[in-house]
């Protein structure tokens, strides 16, 4: 089972770790960091691969607990002195052994990682700039500790499952009470890595700039994006970024050269990251930013410590993976825009767009743009029988746009001015209307939703019917039903194990 792997970004400052770990030396957090994502967590992923392992050496010591195999008999055990079973007990404590140094290893990065990150808020705190009174870090520290709680969790199981299998050397293998003790080891093992499974889907670090962002889920989203791309990622910017983010666009905006919109500069300038996130060269990337930023601010943005060139690809990245339905919407007025494609309506630019497949929650985007010199008001509908709200109605006052950002002819994807894609998606963005609002399925299988942008009057302008299909995230269904077998077996098999030593001890008694 492949565990996610957490964004990286090179370049970055760490954070020395807290020195209240307890050990006179400790390892740097980016070298720990580095050997559990390329040998114990991912890569090799030994902490899946040796319970896997033991569970082989498990079922052949208890199949083989009475005889051992021919071969065996005829030419090792002469040699060895030990059983088929006994061989493969060894074994699995061996895996056993390996097993808890990989979740002790795994667990030891994880608290590096907690202890920086509460470091971390507190230089914050220091410097002014509260963390935890941004909306999601409350939610944010639940998660990293509940992970802390599991490894530990998991730690002190596999502990336990190792310390059992003692009792099979013992008793000897083939005995009643071998064969319990390797059953409830075998069950504290499946109850150890079903406390490991859940993390895999948030896995975190403190190395990285972007390390927080897997483990980070918005808890709530403005439902009307003012600053379209700056709203967007500052919702899915955990707080931590957060902060740093308030305080980099403030340095900013001081410098973008005079007489360029503000709003203007921001959505372009995020717009020409997120064009070099789908392939725009460095050279261009450059050139369109040099139209916005002085020379210092050019030097501000490319030699930043934690928002790099690296850092803003993956952030995109894991937004476009989040609400690929936004990028989906503006990528057809892009390639509306490029190819000179009249707008349905002469005077008002209406796009909605949402995930074709939705797993947890669905993401309704929808774009408002009024091309006109006169305010309008139009009421937007959502119906959908398959989604919470079932029934949405939504009246929004379209003023006119600051100038006119459309074009009947096509346009060059970059340019110098603004009389290029890049240029007009920019302004577009800023005098636009764009809601994003959140659905929740109700139903699994093919879902329809409807939307109608109406006059106040009730008169339908357009109508649209998106077909989707509500479906389980196959990795995140994966890990859960995992999870919860290895608890099941698990607690079966130590209450099996219970039941059927109280029948021994007082079947002896009786007998």
């Amino acid at each position: 089972m492949a565990e996610e792997e957490t964004p990286s970004t090179e370049g970055v400052e760490d954070v020395p770790p807290s020195s209240s770990q307890g050990f006179g030396f400790q390892l740097p957090e980016a070298i720990v960091h580095a050997i559990d994502r390329q040998i114990v967590s991912s890569g090799l992923r030994l902490i899946m691969f040796l319970p896997a392992f033991a569970a082989i050496t498990y079922f052949l010591s208890w199949a083989f607990s009475q005889s051992s195999p021919v071969f065996w008999e005829d030419n090792i055990a002469p040699n060895l002195g030990l059983g088929f079973s006994t061989f493969m007990s060894s074994m699995t404590l061996v895996v056993l052994l390996g097993y808890i140094l990989a979740v002790s290893f795994h667990r030891y990065r994880v608290s590096i990682s907690l202890s920086t990150f509460h470091e971390r808020v507190e230089m914050s705190n220091n410097e002014h700039r509260s963390v935890q009174s941004l909306h999601g870090y409350d939610g944010l520290l639940y998660q990293l500790e509940s992970s802390m709680a599991h490894h530990t969790k998991s730690l002190v199981l596999a502990i336990a499952a190792a310390l059992i299998l003692f009792g099979v050397f013992w008793n000897g293998t083939g005995t009643i009470y071998a064969n319990l003790f390797m059953l409830t080891s075998a069950s504290f093992l499946l109850l150890s890595v079903g406390q490991h499974l859940p993390t895999r889907s948030t896995p975190f670090n403190m190395v990285d700039q972007t390390g927080l962002l897997p483990a980070y889920t918005p808890p709530v989203h403005p439902s009307t994006l003012n600053m379209v791309f700056n709203d967007l990622i500052k919702t899915h910017m955990d707080p931590l970024l957060r902060s740093q983010y308030d305080e980099y666009t403030k340095s900013l905006e001081t410098a973008f050269k005079r007489g360029i919109n503000r709003h203007f500069a921001h959505e372009k300038f995020l717009m020409t990251l997120y064009r070099h996130a789908t392939g725009l060269d460095r050279k261009t990337l450059e050139a369109e930013m040099g139209e916005i930023l002085t020379k210092k601010g050019m030097e501000f943005v490319f030699t930043h410590e934690t928002f790099t060139l690296e850092a803003w690809l993956v952030l995109i990245g894991l937004i476009n993976q989040r609400c690929p339905a936004f990028f989906r919407m503006v990528d057809r007025l892009k390639q509306d825009l490029e190819g000179g494609r009249e707008p349905a309506m002469t005077d008002l630019i209406f796009e909605v767009d949402m995930e074709n497949v939705v797993t947890d929650k669905a993401n309704l985007f929808t774009l408002f743009h009024n091309l006109s010199d006169k305010t309008r008001t139009v009421v937007f509908r959502v119906q959908t029988p398959n989604f919470e709200p079932k029934d949405l109605a939504l009246t929004y006052r379209l003023e006119p746009g600051e100038k006119y950002w459309w074009s009947s002819e096509a346009l060059p994807l970059a340019a110098e001015g603004d009389e290029d894609v890049l240029g007009k998606m920019s302004g577009l963005l800023k005098d636009s209307t764009v809601s994003w609002q959140t659905l929740i399925p109700t139903t699994t299988g093919d879902a329809t939703v409807s939307v109608r942008l109406e006059e106040t009057n009730g008169e339908l302008l357009l109508g649209r019917q998106i077909n989707v299909r509500v479906r389980a995230e196959f990795r995140q269904w994966l890990r859960a039903t995992s999870t919860y077998i290895s608890y099941l077996f698990g607690s079966l098999g130590l209450v099996l194990a219970g039941i059927r030593l109280l029948m021994e001890v007082f079947g002896g008694f009786a007998a």
